[in-house]
């Protein structure tokens, strides 16, 4: 019964890129990631594609696969299934890699392409679930499933910098951000529409920030 019930990569720029950019960053990302992945030109190394795909640390967003993202961030990712409790941001069963770290010690989390069906299924093979104390449940693959993993594809990335990271340093890459949400006392929302961003920032937690496409950022 399911616990739920109790490099830097050379890649082809070629394309119409120009007419969906969006947001260049040419020093890396955010300048929290090393010059491991920088692309050391004016190209941009963050944007939107002409079909809407988010690229960013030389991952293309709906696009890359586990396997493909593991030789791009020259790390091995760990995948487990998670169980989010009511209530919480990413509420309800996700796939995830985390990769953790990168350059700078940056971390980084991807959310795998997974339909609720599949989730499901895996959930009713998974074993070894621990439970976090903030009720977050993580559940290791069986091997049937992992196996199969790697090629499913990257929905989003969230990245979790080593170094502090402001709203002034948001502004600063990308202006004023569309909204600005105090989710509780300590941690503001600041959401970048056109580029899929999600940035939480609070005191004495660390900065997260999620790139999905943005035609399904949320």
């Amino acid at each position: 019964m399911p616990f739920r019930d109790s490099c830097r990569m050379n890649y082809d720029r070629i394309g119409l890129i120009a007419l969906l950019v969006v947001v260049v960053i040419t020093t890396g990302v955010f300048l929290w990631t090393s010059t491991h992945y920088q692309q050391g030109s004016a190209t941009p190394d963050t944007h939107v594609d002409s079909t809407g795909h988010l690229h960013v640390l030389g991952l293309t967003l709906g696009e890359t696969t586990l396997k493909q993202a593991e030789t791009i961030l020259q790390s091995k990712a760990e995948v487990a299934l998670y169980l989010y409790p009511e209530g919480h941001a990413k509420q309800g069963l996700k796939m995830e890699a985390f990769f953790p770290a990168i350059a700078d010690h940056t971390k980084v989390v991807l959310l795998l392409d997974v339909d609720q069906a599949k989730l499901l299924a895996i959930e009713s093979r998974a074993s070894t679930p621990q439970q976090s104390q903030n009720g977050v449940v993580r559940m290791a693959l069986a091997a049937r499933d992992l196996s199969e993993v790697y090629a499913t594809r990257v929905e989003s990335l969230t990245l979790i910098p080593s170094l502090d990271v402001s709203a002034e340093n948001l502004k600063a890459r990308f202006g004023e951000p569309d909204s600005v949400r105090h989710v509780d006392e300590e941690q503001v929302l600041y959401r970048y529409e056109a580029v899929g961003l999600s940035a939480m920032l609070g005191k004495d937690v660390l900065p997260m920030l999620t790139f999905s496409n943005p035609a399904t950022a949320r």
